[in-house]
């Protein structure tokens, strides 16, 4: 596994290879929501490897992925509707600012 933020502090000569975290360990595709997501927030990551039993690169977890599953499932329409109400409310105060 790479970390973003050393992938983004390297000169872009730099190979991949080089900077390959190998002791990041992977988590198996039955791995429970609880345990990924305190293996995630306890090393401060933003993915892990999933790793079949002998450790072949099955595909990535992310935190996006655990939030999907801990938020309701309308949190990103709820999301946007309290933006634009908020956003309304700006404009509505600076209008009312603007003609006093």
């Amino acid at each position: 596994m790479v970390h973003y933020q050393r992938l983004l502090r390297e000169p872009p000569s730099t190979l991949l290879g080089s900077i390959v975290d190998t002791n990041t360990k992977g988590v198996n595709p039955d791995a429970s929501l609880h345990s990924v997501s305190s293996y995630l927030a306890s090393y401060n990551l933003l993915s892990l490897p999933v790793v079949d039993a002998n450790e072949r690169l099955l595909g990535a977890v992310t935190v996006d992925d655990v939030l999907d599953h801990l938020l309701p499932t309308n949190w990103r329409h709820d999301h946007r509707d309290s933006v634009a109400t908020t956003t309304a409310l700006e404009n509505i105060d600076t209008n009312f600012t603007e003609e006093v």
